[in-house]
Formats: C-alpha cells, structure tokens, sequence
C-alpha cells in the first residue's frame, strides 16, 4: 500500500505551543520555497507589522529566485548547472558566500552534507508536482553517484564542476538562509518580537508576550505526539528535519527525501533531528548533516555552537548536553 505526505499536506515538524498569558499576534501565512511560511509578530502596531511581513515576504521570494533549480525563471546556479565541465564560473557573491559555507559543513560533517547533489534529488524526484511512488533503480543510482563526489573546484573567484552529473542543489540550506534574511527585515522595521517558521524551519526573534517562545517537536512516529518541547527568547534559529516530511512507503520499505550524499540512497541512521543554532542558515543545514550522521553527529555538534536532538532509527532519543529541552518520553 502506498501513502504519500505531500508538499501541500506538510505537518509543520515544530511548531509553536499555546503559552500563558494571550500576546498581541499578528498572523500571516504564505506559500514558497515548497511550504507554508508562517509569520507571527508581536507588536502593537498591526499595520507596520502588515508592512513588515510583506517586505520580508518579498526579500525571501527573491532568495528562493536566485537559489531554486526548479522552474523556468533563469539564475545562476541553473546557468552553472548547465555549463561544459571544467568551464570556471563567477558566482554573485551572495550565492559564493552560501556555497563557501555549504563547502564548509561539507568538510565539517564528513561529508554528511553536500551541495552538489542535484542530479541525485531530480533523479528520486521529490521535489516534482507528482510526488514518486517508487525508487529509482541501483544502476541509475550507481551512474549519477561518482559525478557528484567530491566534484566542485574553487579557482581563485571561481568554480568549475568536473562531471555533468556535479549540480548544485541548495535545497538544504538556502530555506534557512531565506528566513535569516526574511528576519533581517522585520528587524529594519523595528520589530523586535518576531518568529518566522517556514515548515519547520524557524527563526526567533524576543519573547512571545511576556513569555518565551515555546517550541514543541513533533514525534516522527506518531504525527499527533509532541515528544519535547523547547522554551526560546532572544534571536536563536531550530530547525527540525525528519524522514516523514516527504516521503513514500513502496513494499514496506520507506523512501525519504533526505539522501545519505555518499550512497545515493535516503539516509536511514535517524528519524528526525532537531538543531538550535544562532542562524538558520547553519541550523538548516546542519539539521540535514545531523541526520545523515545519526546518533554519532552529537559528538561534532557538541564540538561546535549547536544543540542538537537526534531520534535515531531505533526511535532512541540522544541531545547535545546543555540543550534546554523538556523530553516528554524518555531517551
């Protein structure tokens, strides 16, 4: 039997629990990037904070333009994509400052992240209007595999890719890097209050009311479960990244979206991670690195500025130590 959890059906991974005393909210939602991005703002002027979400809306659209490789809109990580290997390139520099810091994690995470897996994404195929019902074949796995490998060179200002099948796919980070720039924004409105979630992605900006924010993170198992919850104010970033967002079930078996960069092959090492950072560019994507790691990815993020929860494929509960968190099961 074959069950789908589609983009237009995404139950947000975490999500902002009922706290205390009522806030004056001002609610917004928009659909980009693939989800439902979700503005909430406290503030007591409803129309600067109307004028706000539009303009960070607005900031974040042209962040989805410049990075996607989906679409007919032109840009220069598809115009990258489509070069003769070997052919040096000059990036705009904020798409360079992304895929410099994306080069970075790659390195840091052991290769658990990679920015280069295009080919590989269109390939399973989660990201098309008919979500996939069934995997690709080992041999066409196995073909794209070595060209995405270890395939980007920087000369000097420059990259060049050195297989066709090299494409880069900032899909597992520049969400991130959208609602950084989305809270940018509100800020320069004076907004001082804020959360911006995109599909469990979020960023966090004060207090909510005269509370913390308070964040529940979802069970991976059990849709309707709250597993733990988080209480955050200040300007701080936690994204959750989970096998349930996109997926399909073919003989039993179930396919994700999130690909183990040195297989090919979803990862199979957890069932969702949850990573606090003080952006959501690096949370985003160390999210993502996090769960290809698996329960041993505590040891690397303890060793940077992160926090981090892992529910491994055992549904066993591991966290960084110091993680301000109230575990509803236990680990």
């Amino acid at each position: 039997m074959l069950h789908i959890n589609t983009l237009l059906f995404i139950v947000i991974t975490s999500f902002l629990l009922s706290c205390g005393q009522p806030s004056k909210d001002i609610h917004e939602t928009r659909f980009m990037m693939g989800t439902l991005v979700r503005f909430t703002i406290v503030h007591p002027d409803k129309d600067i904070a109307k004028v706000a979400i539009r303009k960070a809306a607005q900031e974040m659209q042209r962040i989805e333009d410049i990075f996607t490789i989906y679409g007919n809109k032109p840009n220069s990580v598809k115009k990258f994509n489509r070069l003769p290997i070997h052919t040096p390139f000059t990036f705009p520099s904020e798409v360079n400052v992304l895929l410099e810091t994306s080069v970075h994690i790659k390195k840091q995470s052991h290769g658990a992240f990679s920015p280069s897996l295009a080919a590989l994404n269109k390939l399973w195929g989660f990201s098309n209007a008919e979500p996939p019902s069934t995997p690709p074949s080992p041999a066409s796995i196995q073909n794209l595999l070595p060209g995405t490998q270890n395939c980007l060179q920087k000369q000097g200002k420059q990259w060049l890719r050195t297989s066709p099948n090299c494409q880069l796919d900032f899909g597992a980070i520049a969400k991130g890097y959208a609602i950084d720039r989305g809270i940018e924004v509100l800020k320069k409105y004076g907004i001082q209050h804020a959360m911006i979630d995109a599909g469990g992605d979020i960023r966090l900006l004060g207090k909510h009311g005269e509370n913390d924010w308070r964040i529940g993170i979802r069970d991976p198992r059990h849709k309707d479960n709250v597993i733990a919850t988080l209480s955050l104010h200040g300007d701080v970033s936690i994204v959750t990244s989970g096998d349930y967002e996109r997926y399909f079930i073919s003989h039993g078996q179930r396919y994700h979206h999130i690909l183990n960069p040195k297989s090919g092959w979803p990862s199979y090492s957890s069932e969702s991670t949850t990573v606090i950072a003080s952006n959501a560019t690096l949370a985003d994507a160390w999210s993502t690195a996090l769960f290809v790691l698996g329960k041993k990815g505590i040891k690397i993020a303890e060793k940077l500025p992160l926090q981090a929860l892992i529910i491994d494929s055992n549904g066993q509960v591991y966290h960084t130590k110091g993680m301000p968190i109230n575990l509803l099961t236990k680990p």
